[in-house]
């Protein structure tokens, strides 16, 4: 015991007297001189090292990261005379301790290195804490081939993850500026340049995508990882993104986009083309195509795997997703072929505009809530609305519209036909379904009630001589809001009033007006301009000369029976 506490003393002296030429004498201010002591040069060196910033997110964990050679150690020695020594990791993965010894702590982790500087330093500093600590992380080199734009050697941290070296193997090469000669035996850039790729290496085929659910890490001891990327990106789980160790090689596969994938179809986030992990079942791809969120928002999907053999038929399943998140041990696996289409769960939904209380959107039940039920979820009529010149609009009515044959109609019929197919108004009265006049009418998703207000006005427009808005009058016909607007123009031919609500038309100048209707003063055909003239004259030139050509055909047609007949009646005499 005696002989120990001796040692630890004497240990003790040797470092006080290394130290103190630190606190006591100057520095050698000339260049080249040299330095006497070890812990002198050691010291030096990390105060004209200028320092680094590198981007971490968060502490390291002692337990995983992997010391290995450009690490900087910090080794913190306590005591009355406390000392701290800087140390890097040698290319052969050594740390010296000054000139009390080299330990090799290549491949170990931060939390073993420690426990080996403590052991190895506890006989020369007895009952003084001894800590190590990593002050400045190394960079090595790693490998990345297969299906990416830029393969090759590219540095990078001991902090930093797979995807980093992914994206740069995707991102546009960079300009690399030439260097001198001496620079360019040493330096390597971090992707081949571009040039070079295009010259030696063969075009990727469009078939083919990088299977980014699949990348393999191959380590330095032999051992590969199999790397869902695509899932740390929507899910963010890191075991999928591990750290990188120097000489990894990242592998990333292809994949056929239509022989070796499955498909993800319906109402999430990221539907499409996916490459099949070997353990793939279907919560696995559902969790990366919709997120962790979205798959517990799903109701049903229906799972079709490819059939074997082309004789065969498609096997297709409808599965629950409740009950198969309750039990992931049932989730049917996954091969090449398969496709999944996720069930719409959307709710259907129709909106109530204008002079409603409470105007906006209502869920409703698809083609069973009516005008009368959304009204009512919207409060009720305003005492200023106008439901006569209410109207709906079905704003899905494209899908079941088709094309109309517009050969026999005029230039301005096909034009009135083309405006005509853009509408998607309901024709219905809204003012006679409030009352029960008429039957109530079902909406569809999507649909919108528009409830305008009555203005108490009627709008009185074309051949007159001061179109515009006229105060209503009941029980007025047109006539009426036609003298109001100044009259007739010369050359009128018809009188039109338009209901506000259903665009029905009545006719005459005795039709009933109500408010909010339209009354419409047509004149006899002229041409406003030299191009409509042109085209009516055009339109009416081709119309003639079609009849002239029908009546010749008819013409001809009667003639060629008539010979007929005759040569018939001459021959049979």
């Amino acid at each position: 015991m005696r002989r120990m506490r001796w040692s630890g003393f004497a240990g003790g002296l040797l470092w006080l007297w290394l130290a103190l030429p630190l606190y006591g004498q100057e520095l050698p201010q000339r260049q080249g001189q040299a330095l006497s002591l070890p812990l002198q040069r050691l010291l030096q060196q990390q105060m004209e090292r200028p320092a680094e910033g590198l981007a971490l997110e968060g502490p390291v964990d002692a337990a995983t990261y992997r010391v290995g050679p450009g690490d900087v150690l910090t080794v913190m020695i306590g005591g009355a005379f406390g000392q701290t020594l800087q140390a890097e990791v040698s290319a052969e993965g050594k740390l010296t301790l000054a000139e009390l010894g080299t330990l090799s702590v290549a491949g170990k982790t931060l939390a073993a290195v420690r426990d080996t500087v403590r052991r190895f330093l506890q006989p020369h500093f007895a009952r003084v804490p001894i800590d190590v600590v990593l002050s400045r992380p190394r960079s090595f080199y790693v490998h990345i081939t297969g299906a990416v734009p830029n393969p090759g050697r590219v540095r990078t941290a001991a902090v930093a993850r797979v995807s980093e070296i992914v994206e740069q193997a995707f991102a546009p090469p960079p300009d690399i500026p030439s260097m001198p000669s001496s620079e360019a035996a040493t330096e390597t850039p971090g992707v081949p340049p571009a040039t070079f790729l295009r010259t030696y290496r063969a075009e990727a085929s469009e078939d083919f995508m990088p299977a980014l659910r699949n990348v393999l890490l191959h380590r330095a001891d032999g051992s590969t990882l199999r790397l869902d990327l695509l899932r740390y990106y929507t899910t963010g789980s890191l075991a999928h993104n591990p750290y990188l160790l120097d000489g990894d090689v990242i592998e990333v596969p292809a994949f056929h986009a239509q022989r070796d994938a499955v498909t993800v179809q319906g109402p999430i986030p990221y539907p499409g083309t996916y490459d099949v992990r070997p353990d793939d079942t279907v919560l696995d791809l559902l969790a990366v195509a919709a997120g962790p969120d979205g798959l517990r928002r799903l109701k049903e999907i229906r799972l079709i795997h490819r059939a074997p053999t082309p004789d065969t038929v498609p096997v297709v399943q409808l599965i629950a997703l409740d009950t198969l998140l309750q039990h992931p041990e049932r989730a049917p696996s996954l091969r090449a072929g398969d496709r999944i289409i996720v069930i719409s769960t959307e709710t259907a939904t129709a909106a109530a505009y204008g002079f409603v209380r409470y105007p906006g959107t209502y869920p409703i039940e698809h083609g069973k809530t009516t005008v009368r039920q959304l009204i009512e979820l919207a409060g009720g009529l305003l005492p200023e609305a106008n439901p006569r010149a209410a109207y709906i609009e079905r704003t899905r009515s494209f899908y079941f519209k088709g094309t109309a044959q517009a050969t026999d109609l005029d230039f301005f019929g096909r034009f009135y036909l083309h405006q005509s197919l853009q509408a998607n108004r309901v024709v219905v009265n809204v003012a006679d379904i409030l009352e029960g006049k008429a039957p109530d009418l079902p909406l569809y998703d999507g649909d919108r009630v528009v409830i305008p207000r009555d203005e108490q006005t009627v709008f009185v427009t074309g051949h007159v001589a001061r179109p515009g808005y006229v105060p209503y009058h009941p029980g007025q016909p047109a006539r009426y809001y036609i003298a109001q607007a100044g009259g007739l123009g010369p050359q009128p031919r018809a009188i039109y009033v338009f209901d506000a609500g259903t665009g029905q038309v009545r006719q005459g100048p005795d039709a009933p007006v109500y408010s909010g209707d339209t009354i419409f003063v047509d004149r006899q055909p002229v041409a406003d301009t030299p191009e409509v003239a042109q085209l009516v004259l055009n339109d009416q030139i081709s119309r003639r000369q079609h009849r002239i050509l029908t009546v010749q055909t008819i013409l001809t047609g009667i003639s060629t029976i008539v010979g007929i007949v005759t040569a018939y009646a001459a021959i049979t005499r």
